[in-house]
């Protein structure tokens, strides 16, 4: 049987027509070729080709297409992800779409590409906290998703502990009870949501009729689609959207706001979108905005691109002259030679820093496993498992991963990290001074000025606010791409800034 990888082309084709995967994604995690090859054999085929004139029978292609799905779509998800979008649903969308809907209508919101449940968990228990007695009668929560054994999963509402790992102490023992070795949702917040095996790609005017949903939490799933496809998801959002309803999508597929369809709002410290007055059904587009909407589509994918950038200049930061000495022989021998990376260990570090972008974390630290101690890259690989672990929610190995990359040589985004696990610890005084370290080891990052300038906020310190912000837009201008993607959130530079100067502005300064 050949593996000449032409054989393969006919097929990402096909799934990314079908699936709206890109050629990219299809092979970020799973082997895709090894997956085929697989299919091919269970159909009885002779070959790829052979199957894929198999999959141009509708009842075959359905089949498969199911199959394909659990196996080359992300599952990997926990509860309570990106929290404050849930306080702006239940805090600004909601309310605001209660007063639009008519007495005792019914507010829909949908957790699109849901995977195994959590998102659309997360929404119900938040919901019903927010607003007690009103799900699902007033409020309805819809999860879907295109892998049949995601949805299997999610109805049945049992989890490991480890997808709880986000969880307050208080919320686990309200909504949550043990069964066995994991965890299962209360039964009756469990049935306040209905799950669907859906393709979002799929035409059904039933489900996206004009005006369905109040809401669409649609987060990592963007990043993984074909360009087109996105454009064509939003469209469709855009149309089945309720006039000012709203769209929550990832940090990493952050948008601006390039289309007449959706106006960016920013609060709770998050960024998401809300459907534009300028915008009343899927022809009312205005001249020009089909170039807007490619600027807005490409920006999606902007990410990857700033990742590739990075990927190719992977070689560790040089100590700072100022840095404090190394405190000891075997620190020094430890620390990376000066020679260039080896092509494995670029590769490695690449397809890593794709994962991380994607939010494939799991993923990453395995591309990551098989590289020694002593890489030519050591403070970079050190840091990247820091940020990985970090995002895991295990800050004791991030923490002792940025000591590693600080005793490499790291020229203080390791303190960052440091900051970032002390501040989601609870450790404002902790997470300011590693913000501060940041800084001082590195005068031009911008982000520690940004986190040390939302921290003054919060404390009600102006000056330090207006100090610290006004700093980071001016740094963010010039800001390395790669500590963009490392810890920028999935947010363009300019979004960045625009948040600084938001913020400034809320608090009477200015960014000069």
């Amino acid at each position: 049987m050949s593996t000449a990888p032409h054989d393969l082309g006919p097929l990402e084709e096909f799934l990314e027509e079908r699936l709206g995967l890109s050629r990219a994604s299809l092979h970020l995690g799973a082997d895709l070729e090894a997956v085929l090859r697989e299919r091919v054999r269970a159909r009885g085929c002779d070959d790829l080709s052979d199957y894929r004139r198999a999959l141009d029978r509708p009842e075959i292609a359905r089949e498969e297409l199911h199959v394909l799905a659990g196996q080359l779509t992300v599952g990997e998800t926990f509860f309570f992800r990106e929290w404050p979008q849930i306080e702006a649903c239940a805090d600004i969308a909601l309310p605001e779409r209660f007063a639009a809907r008519a007495d005792g209508e019914p507010i829909t919101v949908l957790s699109a590409g849901c995977a195994t449940g959590e998102e659309a968990y997360t929404l119900a228990i938040a919901l019903h906290t927010a607003y007690p007695g009103l799900l699902p009668g007033r409020i309805r929560v819809a999860g879907v998703d295109v892998n049949p054994g995601a949805i299997q999963r999610a109805r049945q509402a049992r989890y490991s502990e480890w997808t709880l790992r986000a969880v307050p102490d208080d919320m686990r023992k309200r909504f949550f009870v043990r069964a066995g070795s994991d965890v299962a949702l209360r039964k009756d917040i469990a049935r306040l949501v209905d799950f669907e095996v859906k393709n979002l790609l799929d035409d059904d005017p039933a489900f996206w009729k004009p005006g369905a949903f109040d809401a669409i939490f649609c987060r990592n799933v963007l990043m993984y689609l074909a360009p087109q496809k996105v454009a064509e998801l939003l469209d469709r959002f855009a149309g089945a959207l309720a006039p000012r309803g709203f769209l929550f999508v990832a940090a990493s597929e952050s948008l601006r706001a390039a289309s007449a369809a959706f106006e960016v709002v920013h609060t709770h410290g998050t960024f998401y979108y809300r459907r534009s007055d300028a915008r009343h059904g899927r022809a009312a587009r205005p001249p020009g905005d089909a170039a807007r909407a490619s600027a807005w589509v490409a920006s999606i994918h902007e990410s990857s691109a700033r990742v590739a950038e990075v990927a190719q200049r992977v070689s560790p930061t040089p100590r700072r002259a100022s840095a404090a000495p190394p405190r000891g022989a075997a620190e020094a021998r430890d620390r990376p030679s000066t020679r260039p990376p080896p092509p494995a260990e670029l590769a490695a570090i690449d397809r890593a820093l794709q994962l991380i972008g994607g939010e494939r974390f799991a993923d990453a630290m395995a591309a990551l496993a098989g590289l020694p101690r002593r890489t030519a890259s050591r403070a970079r690989v050190d840091l990247l498992r820091a940020v990985i672990l970090c995002q895991q929610g295990d800050l004791a190995g991030a923490a002792r991963a940025c000591q590693s990359a600080l005793d490499a040589g790291d020229s203080g985004a390791a303190h960052y990290v440091l900051g970032l696990c002390q501040e989601q610890d609870g450790d404002v005084a902790g997470a300011a001074k590693h913000y501060k370290a940041a800084a001082s080891r590195d005068p031009t990052f911008a982000m520690p000025h940004l986190r040390l300038g939302l921290l003054a906020k919060r404390a009600g310190d102006l000056p330090t606010t207006r100090d610290e912000l006004g700093r980071a837009a001016a740094l963010l201008v010039s800001e390395q791409q790669e500590r963009l993607v490392l810890f920028g959130g999935g947010f363009p530079r300019s979004t960045l800034i625009g948040l600084c100067h938001a913020e400034l502005q809320a608090g009477g300064g200015h960014a000069g």
